[in-house]
């Protein structure tokens, strides 16, 4: 049934992942909603590991202060739509991904952008799109992958079986229209989930207030390559559990953490 670039192209997994399996993965969907330091990897990865099909979700372009950290920027990508490098990208790995790309996501077209998706990675920073894509992937009961371009790797899943990510951060949108916030209160909550994870055993060690005043001013996170890689690898990792069933997912409220500068798992602040 298989191509002879998709048997060359999947040849090394065989022996871990069996026929079946991988078979599974190329009839998945995934759709990676924000393709900048984290969701751009991810998606790299699950083309890598033969999953043919994804949904791309990202209204940026690329510019010179991604090229640290974000796979797919180049002097040569700056200024072009994410979305549409990113499925150049795939494709360049393997011509027969199919994309569809999605500049952004409201309540009215995430029927389009989630319809046959088997997984959601979630590497967002706009708390609109995040509260939608997360009602959105739990009424249709598909699991949610979330994590942050934190100093530790970190994912989590959400599914139908969780506590909802409204729940989880404690925000008072639930129930709510999303859009009735305005812009200036829809900043303070992403803010405030972000500052969720001070409870983290020794993640703010790592963060100076210079950098927390930059976040709270500015927007603008600290980020470095090797732990945003780190949580991207986390991430794909989870989703290819949820395509296959392979082992036990790093299911919500709680993040699986790692502290790859100490070599450590940490645990919860007091």
């Amino acid at each position: 049934m298989w191509t002879q670039s998709y048997q060359q192209l999947v040849n090394r997994n065989l022996g871990l992942v069996s026929e079946s399996e991988q078979e599974k993965l190329r009839n998945s969907c995934v759709a990676v909603c924000g393709l900048g330091g984290l969701g751009g990897i991810i998606a790299e990865i699950l083309a890598r590991t033969g999953v043919e099909n994804f949904r791309l979700l990202d209204h940026g372009t690329f510019e010179p202060t991604n090229m640290n950290r974000q796979i797919f920027s180049f002097t040569d990508t700056e200024g072009r739509y994410k979305t549409d490098v990113t499925k150049d990208y795939l494709q360049r790995i393997n011509p027969a991904i199919c994309t569809e790309n999605f500049l952004q996501v409201t309540p009215d077209n995430t029927a389009e952008l989630l319809n046959g998706v088997d997984a959601v990675a979630l590497s967002v920073d706009d708390i609109e799109a995040i509260v939608t894509l997360s009602r959105a992937a739990r009424e249709r009961n598909i699991s949610l992958v979330e994590g942050w371009a934190l100093a530790y790797g970190n994912v989590r899943v959400f599914t139908p079986d969780t506590p909802s990510l409204e729940e989880v951060y404690n925000l008072p949108t639930i129930g709510q229209d999303i859009t009735s916030f305005s812009k200036e209160e829809q900043k303070e909550l992403l803010l405030h989930s972000l500052l969720s994870m001070k409870n983290i055993d020794g993640l703010e060690d790592y963060y100076p207030d210079e950098a927390t005043a930059r976040l709270q001013k500015k927007g603008e996170g600290t980020t470095l390559a090797p732990m945003v890689w780190l949580t991207s690898v986390l991430m794909a990792d989870e989703i290819f559990k949820i395509l296959t069933g392979w082992g036990k997912l790093a299911l919500a409220p709680d993040f699986a953490v790692y502290d790859s500068i100490e070599h450590r798992i940490p645990g919860k602040s007091k």
